[in-house]
């Protein structure tokens, strides 16, 4: 630093001649390096505060202010003394206005964070509550159904029940554009709270429903309010976290749906003998309603912060214009954008997979393998478990590698997972059991990746909303449980079970390179 100081050589002749100044009146070579010590502190410190630098609070907190002039001393003396003096304290007085700001920020920055826990926790908490009711009645509806009218239906009970389980995909399907809109004109915060509301109001309709026709219509509702907590949650996390940490985020709180499809059929089936069907439905309400309370009150005590990446990217000149406008440039983006479209697609193929294997599996368990029910139960169990612990590990992991890259890599699971299933007629049950684990790791790694890229494509390509892709992505999402099925169901009646299976798992094959070619 001396060197580099323009005053480098005034420095060093003045110290030289007080040194010989000193050596001449006969004082001794430490007290002349005391003095040429003191001096260039002052002139260091004088050089500090006029640049003022960023200062180790912990370091500069030790310090204090040099002493006052001493008697006996020469004027030289006196005169660094006084200026050492002066100069420490300024130092210290400018340490003090840095350490009361850097506490400060501090402070903002462990709020930001706390804020953004909660949100976590909050959409992981919406999403648990979610797919706990949709799937707290599987051990439940077959009895419901087979039941003597009005709740049940006579005749065809098959059918029935096929038509059941569709309708809330049908639903989601049909709701989730009406959700992004109802999220891209109020708030994630406004749409999450109203589609919880709306999941309890569903869930006390199963408790008091008399006919099969008041079951249908409560499970289409859950699915319509699936749609606007899947949209809302997404989009709350997409708003309050940067690209850096989002994955995590939405790993940690799709975490929450797996954790509700690993515990609502033995919460229900436990329930259900226990309590009976009513008890059970309304006990779920009660829990739903409460989880609507809790968000209100911490959105009103602790509301997330907006993060505004996109808007100082110049994403937000379109939001200038009006909701309308800026909801009709978002969609028309969205629907000419290849890469968010290869991203649905994804979406679509992997989704089309899984509804094609899981009525094939009860199925080929069943006929080939004679396994019983509960054998079955815990064999199917191999990919919700799989499927909970890969959610948050590659929401982790898509944080610090490629994000297109992990979604190509969802696809190619899930295509190993259709030749796994065709492979269980030369391996037996390992292949099937290795089919359905691959088929749950594939969902945990599309599931967070797929939702932070979509986020990452609307920042880059300043559409705006988050909340439409997600709308999108949701669609795709049932798309391909509604088609899936039938098209594979169609081609293993005329081709046999593996047929189905690996055609639709060449679909997503196809689709890796896509993904390959979308910028990181």
């Amino acid at each position: 630093l001396l060197l580099a100081s323009s005053r480098a050589n005034s420095i060093i002749a003045h110290c030289t001649s007080m040194m010989a100044r000193r050596k001449g009146r006969g004082m001794s070579m430490k007290m002349s390096c005391q003095r040429c010590t003191k001096f260039i502190f002052v002139l260091l410190l004088q050089s500090a505060l006029s640049a003022s630098p960023t200062i180790a609070v912990s370091s500069a907190s030790t310090l204090t202010p040099l002493p006052q002039i001493r008697r006996g001393s020469s004027k030289s003396d006196a005169f660094l003394d006084r200026s050492s003096a002066k100069v420490s304290n300024a130092f210290l007085r400018k340490v003090a206005d840095i350490r009361s700001g850097a506490i400060e920020s501090a402070d903002k920055r462990l709020s930001q964070c706390a804020r953004q826990r909660l949100t976590v926790l909050l959409v992981a908490t919406a999403l648990f509550n979610d797919m706990l009711q949709l799937t707290m009645l599987l051990p439940i509806i077959h009895t419901l159904v087979t039941s003597p009218p009005p709740l049940g239906v006579e005749g065809n009970s098959e059918l029935a029940l096929g038509i059941f389980f569709a309708s809330k995909d049908i639903c989601q399907m049909a709701m989730a554009p009406v959700a992004g809109i109802l999220t891209s004109k109020t708030s994630p915060n406004v749409a999450l709270l109203l589609s919880t509301v709306g999941l309890g109001l569903a869930t006390a309709v199963f408790a008091e429903a008399t006919t099969f026709w008041q079951l249908l219509l409560a499970r289409g509702a859950q699915g319509a309010a699936s749609a606007a907590v899947m949209c809302g949650g997404m989009s709350l996390i997409a708003e309050t976290h940067s690209a850096n940490n989002r994955g995590s985020a939405i790993g940690l709180a799709q975490t929450g749906l797996a954790g509700g499809l690993l515990c609502g059929p033995l919460i229900g089936g436990l329930l259900f003998e226990r309590l009976g069907r009513r008890n059970t439905f309304r006990l779920a309400a009660v829990i739903v309603l409460m989880n609507a309370l809790a968000q209100l009150v911490l959105m009103s005590f602790a509301p997330p912060e907006r993060h505004i990446a996109a808007d100082a990217k110049g994403g937000g000149q379109d939001q200038k214009k009006g909701g309308k406008m800026t909801l009709l440039a978002s969609s028309r983006s969205l629907l000419t954008n290849r890469d968010i479209l290869g991203v649905a697609s994804s979406t679509f193929a992997i989704h089309a997979v899984v509804g094609v294997i899981k009525p094939l599996s009860q199925v080929v368990l069943d006929r080939e393998f004679g396994v019983s029910m509960v054998h079955r139960s815990l064999i199917i169990s191999i990919a919700t478990v799989t499927y909970f612990m890969s959610t948050p590990i590659s929401g982790w992991v898509s944080d610090h590698m490629s994000r297109p890259h992990l979604v190509a890599l969802s696809l190619g699971l899930m295509a190993l997972s259709a030749v796994f299933f065709a492979l269980r007629t030369c391996f037996g049950m390992w292949a099937f059991n290795i089919c359905v684990g691959l088929l749950g790791t594939s969902m945990g790694v599309a599931g967070s990746s797929s939702q932070s890229l979509l986020a990452d494509l609307v920042d880059r390509n300043n559409i705006g909303s988050y909340s439409m892709a997600y709308a999108l992505s949701d669609v795709a999402d049932s798309l391909g449980l509604i088609v899936g099925p039938i098209v594979g169901l169609f081609l293993s009646q005329r081709f046999g079970p593996s047929s189905g299976v690996l055609s639709v798992g060449a679909l997503c094959v196809f689709l890796t390179p896509v993904m390959l070619r979308i910028k990181p």
